[in-house]
């Protein structure tokens, strides 16, 4: 795992056990099994975490009463070697509605042969969340973000 914080993006890499296609498919449908249940956006405990497969699809959270809450919007989808997403999460980790307000992350998957897969992270334009950006930076970019969501995601990978 290699992490880095600079100026407006956080930039994460790890290498999983397996195959590219397999690697972006545990992504982006099961965010579910590797995401924490307490990282959630509603006033709810979140039973499952959705991203509709396609460019334009919704990246949204779930209550087990039905209830929804939006994270962001799919802008990018070439499985199984791109995603790119909307994170319309704004500081303090609040439903954020506008898109202008949105930064962006960004997975790209290389193989590195058939049953290794390099996936990287870059979480970048964090300035458009307006004052106090740089936590959010620092938020997503330290353990409990996505170095740590990503060490998750691997694990779940070689199990």
């Amino acid at each position: 795992m290699t992490d880095e914080r600079s100026g407006t993006e956080v930039r994460v890499s790890v290498t999983v056990e397996a195959p590219i296609e397999r690697a972006f498919e545990v992504f982006a449908e099961r965010g579910d099994d590797w995401w924490p249940r307490s990282y959630g956006l509603g006033e709810w405990e979140r039973s499952d975490l959705i991203l509709e497969p396609r460019e334009g699809g919704r990246w949204y959270e779930r209550a087990s009463d039905g209830r929804e809450c939006d994270w962001g919007r799919v802008l990018e989808w070439d499985p199984p070697h791109h995603l790119v997403l909307s994170w319309q999460i704004g500081v303090g980790f609040v439903p954020e509605p506008n898109p202008q307000r949105a930064s962006r992350v960004d997975i790209t998957f290389v193989a590195e042969g058939s049953d290794r897969t390099k996936v990287t992270l870059v979480h970048s334009k964090l300035e458009r969340h307006g004052e106090g950006w740089e936590s959010m930076r620092d938020s997503v970019g330290g353990e409990g973000g996505w170095p740590g969501l990503l060490d998750a995601y691997a694990e779940l990978l070689v199990n």
